[in-house]
């Protein structure tokens, strides 16, 4: 027998169902943008950082990481190496490839769910050159200020790994190193990245549908709806300050924050990069707010 939740939820899918065929147009128009963005943002900045990013993490990038550097991730955050390579390959592809590296030591158990946990809070980078050149020389007009935001996105997630480093009781752990086959991992690694960026595609669109649906609906002004954008879908979101008639700090703030947040859309596909593993999402959510 169909209990209540399940009775709610068919009850509303329809209806979403009735709002999709009664706005067609918009859908239409949503999708087609959706497709768009990622194809020409999204695919391009993510597909070969993403299989660089694995083919360093399957190949143990740990081991050419100088030792100082090292030493300090294991004093201040308490990392072991296998940590510290998933959080230094983060650094410069962004998310949600992170969640492809945590996931790839948590199927070998490199790391554990706990340590896996602390990563997925502090590893929420945003690719470098969408910061750089997309928000700062597309949205301000200054790469300086991209490179600032940069800095700032870094210093955010350091602190972060700071205030978890007491957390994780493993830095000393012994990790064993397979051999790998180099033409082997470059396909696997391949067909994985295409999987997961087609499951980001689906995101993508859901959530940009999302936002214009609302967006007519409720009629929301400009401010309102590129706010709405940003914390739903954070590409978007940040593109769309460049439209904004605001305070240059004010705008300069959305952006460190849209950023720093990610987006619902982002932090969902990291998420799905982590299926059926016991990671608490609710943390992950805390700790992307601020």
């Amino acid at each position: 027998m169909t209990n209540k939740k399940n009775l709610l939820l068919l009850y509303f899918l329809i209806m979403i169902e009735f709002i999709i065929l009664s706005k067609s147009n918009i859908v239409i128009k949503s999708v087609i943008n959706a497709s768009y963005m990622f194809i020409t943002k999204v695919f391009p900045s993510l597909f070969p950082t993403m299989i660089i990013g694995n083919l360093l993490v399957k190949n143990n990038v740990w081991k050419i990481i100088p030792t100082f550097i090292k030493n300090i991730f294991k004093k201040l955050f308490g990392y072991n190496d296998a940590m510290i390579g998933i959080f230094i390959i983060s650094m410069f592809t962004g998310s949600p490839s992170n969640g492809m590296y945590i996931n790839e030591y948590l199927e070998k158990k490199i790391i554990n769910e706990k340590e896996a946990e602390t990563l997925l809070c502090t590893t929420h980078f945003i690719n470098p050159l969408f910061v750089i050149g997309g928000v700062g020389k597309g949205v301000f007009n200054d790469e300086k200020i991209g490179f600032i935001i940069l800095l700032l996105l870094y210093l955010s997630n350091f602190i972060k790994a700071f205030i978890l480093r007491e957390k994780n009781t493993n830095e000393n752990k012994t990790i064993n190193e397979n051999n790998t086959n180099i033409i082997k991992d470059f396909t696997i690694v391949i067909k994985n990245s295409l999987n997961a960026l087609l499951m980001i595609f689906g995101i993508i669109i859901i959530f940009n549908l999302l936002i214009s649906l609302i967006t007519n609906i409720f009629l929301l002004n400009n401010i309102t709806s590129v706010i709405l954008n940003g914390l739903l879908e954070m590409t978007g979101g940040v593109i769309s300050l460049g439209t904004l008639n605001i305070n240059y700090y004010l705008k300069l703030l959305l952006a460190y924050y849209f950023l720093n947040f990610g987006g619902l859309c982002i932090q969902m596909q990291t998420m799905s990069m982590l299926q059926n593993k016991k990671i608490r999402y609710l943390k992950y959510l805390i700790f992307r707010m601020f």
